[in-house]
């Protein structure tokens, strides 16, 4: 098979020392465009970099690609992967007088500085740490990292040519997934022209950033963009459905492509969600849809009745705020990201994978080394396993944080912090921690569950890029307020940002088909919404039930 024509672009580019973003749709093999790039580097540059003490850094986003790149690197040690905090830590961290002069401005501006860290230092190391921040310890944590990083390069120029001479070669997995600071600092401080500077790759899609944390789309003065068109997933139909989503990348069938099945089917107004949905499944189930070849994908808060079991984890989310349950369920909430860190820990546990045990866990917490670390982790893990499934939140929280097992996140210090504080929210946070504490825990795990099988906001700490064969699309836009699906499909949409969320969003669950795509409202959309489901389905494919 002839190599892509994005493969030939990567390969040029790297010979020409031109940096580049590619945007690979969804089922194009982004990952496997990302290590191409990195083989076709080490095959070309192998002598260079050895010789000249030099590496490739490649900065991902998860643990789970983090570990399947170097997997199929073999570990080669001339390519540093990592997160992007362990990368900037390793170029910075020698530079300790810098850091603490820095470090102390930074204090300075954060909402409870440590007094006198100027004298506090003097004794002590800057370090880089998962378990949180403290300062007084000369302790930083992911957030931190990133900012002295920034007011190293800006302030030092002879540290950033430092990190350019070190790493000459900076490839980013997931672009759209990054933060916008971190993408700041990348492109303003290490892409340079000339010998001087570093080529930066950029491999990820705009079009698949559902997480408000991430920088989106991309565009620079010096960044070759690289569309990769191919798709090796989807069936035919559903690339037509894609392509008509995304008129901006028009893909192709490049692979076995099924040829496929799209449908949309718009729920009965005089009849229950359950009712709508049951009769969805019906008619899918006559068409050979099956619970073992189908993946349903719920973007509805609400749920179906007979599988919400944890409402009063919803509820104190909902006397929150407005955003705070969507914030729950797409994971961007500071407890939802350590519940499902929990979750992940004990059934790591169960299938004895200390591997992952250790990644989820950090570097600076409990001891892994020796087999003895290893059963005093299982003794502890076995404990919790069996505490959560009869205790509530608060004696979980309790727990984790009390054994070590897990470090409060600076976002959970923040609202304890806030909640301290003599001001209008800090009453509110009080509440909100206080019922979050009592709420059964066996809830959490009924909601974990629900979102990372049944949702498309998978965690970091699971797997990117799923794929199924055959999808259902289950949308209810009841409830929620960062997203609407009926609107934007309508292009009533008012708020952009709105709009491309629920846009990306839409994408990526229909993108995860590789044969057949159902997309159902339990209520009726627009009537806007079902004219251009008729052009995107095709009009003989809408449902009424």
């Amino acid at each position: 098979m002839a190599q892509s024509r994005a493969l030939t672009e990567v390969e040029e580019a790297l010979d020409e020392r031109r940096s580049f973003v590619v945007e690979a749709g969804a089922g194009s093999g982004k990952t496997y465009a990302l290590v191409h790039g990195l083989r076709y580097l080490l095959a070309s540059q192998r002598r260079y970099l050895e010789r000249n003490n030099k590496r490739i850094a490649c900065i991902t986003y998860t643990n789970v690609a983090k570990n399947e790149i170097s997997e199929r690197l073999a570990d080669d040690p001339l390519v540093f992967v990592g997160t992007i905090h362990e990368f900037l830590w390793s170029v910075i961290q020698r530079f300790q007088s810098e850091l603490k002069m820095h470090l102390v401005d930074y204090n300075s501006t954060v909402r409870k500085p440590v007094e006198n860290l100027e004298v506090l230092l003097d004794a002590l190391p800057v370090v880089y740490s998962d378990r949180g921040r403290k300062f007084e310890r000369g302790q930083l944590f992911h957030d931190d990292v990133i900012e002295l990083s920034y007011r190293l390069f800006a302030h030092h120029p002879k540290i950033a040519r430092i990190a350019r001479s070190q790493f000459p070669y900076i490839f980013v997995d997931e672009y759209q997934d990054t933060e916008k600071r971190t993408i700041d600092l990348l492109l303003n401080h290490l892409l340079r022209g000339g010998e001087d500077g570093c080529l930066v790759g950029l491999f990820g899609d705009s079009m698949q950033k559902i997480y408000n944390s991430g920088v989106g789309s991309v565009s620079h003065e010096r960044l070759t963009r690289i569309s990769k068109i191919e798709n090796y997933r989807c069936s035919r139909r559903v690339i037509e459905l894609l392509n008509k989503i995304r008129p901006s990348l028009q893909q192709v069938a490049a692979g076995n492509n099924l040829d496929g099945q799209v449908a949309f089917f718009v729920g009965a107004p005089d009849v229950s969600h359950d009712g709508n949905l049951a009769a969805v499944r019906q008619i899918l189930l006559r068409s050979g849809w099956t619970d073992d070849n189908t993946k349903v994908l719920m973007l509805t808060h609400r749920g179906i009745a007979d599988r919400l079991k944890y409402r009063g984890l919803l509820d104190v989310y909902d006397r929150r705020g407005s955003f705070a349950r969507d914030n729950l369920l797409d994971g961007t909430d500071a407890f939802a990201d350590l519940f499902s860190k929990i979750e992940v820990l004990c059934r790591a546990l169960d299938n004895q994978d200390f591997g992952t045990v250790f990644s989820v866990i950090g570097r600076d917490s409990l001891r892994l080394s020796r087999h003895s670390d290893k059963v005093h982790i299982a003794k502890i893990l076995t404990e919790l396993a069996k505490l959560r499934l009869n205790s509530d939140v608060g004696t979980i929280l309790d727990y984790v944080f009390t054994k070590r097992v897990l470090q409060k996140s600076g976002a959970i210090r923040f609202i304890e912090d806030r909640a301290e504080a003599e001001t209008p929210e800090a009453e509110k946070d009080k509440d909100f921690l206080a019922n979050l504490r009592l709420v059964p825990y066996r809830e959490v795990i009924e909601f974990t569950t629900f979102r990372e099988s049944s949702t498309p906001f998978s965690t970091q700490h699971g797997v990117k890029g799923a794929e199924f064969d055959n999808v259902l699309v289950v949308v209810d836009d009841d409830g929620w307020n960062q997203y609407n699906i009926g609107n934007m499909m309508a292009n009533t949409e008012r708020l952009p940002q709105r709009f491309e969320r629920s846009r990306n969003l839409f994408y990526v669950c229909c993108s995860r088909a590789r044969d057949g795509l159902a997309v159902a409202f339990l209520s009726s959309p627009p009537n806007a919404a079902i004219e251009t489901a008729k052009n995107w389905f095709g009009a003989l494919n809408v449902h009424y039930l």
